[in-house]
């Protein structure tokens, strides 16, 4: 029997998981700085979508490896095509980046120039495209390393070491604990790699997840993977409102696991429908951004009041509707090109 290779449930995941990052993004924008929902959204449920978008990837991915003639080929045009997708969206974006630069007090073109080369080749100008050169490069090691010979269970421990350190570098309640030269280290590699939300310390595990996902077919009871998914919910709301941490989140490592495992296992009505649905997943993962300019833009001329709930409408409709357009579009004839930009 061949693998199975539609999942309406991790389809559904991944939409779910990108309005989530689109909304994250409008409550640190738009909205004031006590509104509960940057508890609730930007500290908590938005910090599941980045983990679970590097495991479904890695899930993904080691599933076209044949384990009997591993083809690392398969691994480093994938990469290819993610960084390709990184240097596309950041042209598509680079009016946003000169527009902001031509804003700024002191918008030297030199210094202008040389802090966006710095900030495109270890972070990104815009804030969710920093996923797309970390997937790459996470999925880069963990496919040479296992194409190699090294077991998943290596890869995992490595991985978890890794997104150990950089949660604990990454968040103020742990590393102002760290002895005072570590923290002049943490200083150091901040200021030339910027940040530690990447592929080394991020995305490794969880992609080392999706391989183990991919290659280990066996799964806890459906019971278990619920039980398991909510919580760790409940854990991840409380370990991000202890530690006001917006990044990194210690127990999305279960949550990640257990959210893959619930939604893989659902069967869900209405196959036709879900491959559009991962489409405008990644439409409004990568496209959200513009809008957010679109209405500040267009603010002398909207009537609408500006409160939380009308700008999280302005938003998100208008992005829907253009996700749907995308993919719509993609599949015809004429539209076809739109394919490579997601």
């Amino acid at each position: 029997m061949g693998k199975q290779t539609y999942y309406p449930g991790l389809d559904v995941l991944k939409l779910c998981m990108a309005l989530l990052v689109a909304q994250r993004h409008i409550i640190q924008i738009f909205y004031e700085e006590g509104s509960p929902w940057r508890a609730v959204i930007g500290y908590w449920l938005s910090n599941l979508a980045v983990p679970v978008f590097f495991t479904i990837a890695g899930f993904f991915l080691f599933r076209q490896l044949d384990d009997r003639r591993p083809d690392s080929s398969v691994v480093y045009r994938y990469c290819f095509r993610i960084l390709r997708l990184y240097v596309i969206w950041s042209l598509i974006y680079l009016p946003i980046d000169i527009y902001n630069w031509y804003h700024e007090e002191n918008h030297s073109v030199v210094s202008g120039i040389l802090t966006y080369l710095h900030h495109f080749a270890f972070d990104s100008t815009i804030p969710q495209l920093w996923y797309l050169p970390a997937l790459a490069f996470a999925c880069l090691v963990v496919g040479f390393v296992y194409v190699h010979g090294i077991g998943i269970a290596p890869l995992l421990t490595g991985g978890i070491l890794l997104f150990a350190t950089g949660t604990i570098g990454n968040n103020w309640y742990f590393n102002q604990r760290l002895p005072e030269a570590v923290q002049d280290v943490m200083h150091l590699y901040s200021r030339y790699f910027l940040t530690m939300r990447n592929g080394l310390f991020y995305g490794i595990f969880f992609v080392a997840l999706g391989l183990a996902l991919a290659k280990i077919r066996r799964r806890p009871p459906f019971w278990l993977s619920v039980s398991g998914a909510v919580a760790s919910l409940v854990l991840t709301g409380w370990e991000s409102m202890r530690c006001y941490e917006t990044n990194f989140v210690f127990t999305t490592v279960f949550a990640a696991f257990f959210l893959f495992t619930t939604a893989e296992a659902l069967r869900l009505p209405g196959g036709r429908v879900y491959p559009g649905i991962r489409k405008m997943s990644e439409w409004i993962y990568f496209a959200h951004f513009y809008f957010f300019h679109f209405l500040v833009w267009t603010r002398p001329l909207n009537p609408v009041p500006f409160t939380n709930r009308s700008i999280t409408l302005m938003i998100l409709i208008p992005v829907l509707i253009f996700a749907g357009l995308m993919t719509a579009l993609s599949g015809t004839e004429r539209g076809n090109f739109l394919k490579k930009l997601v």
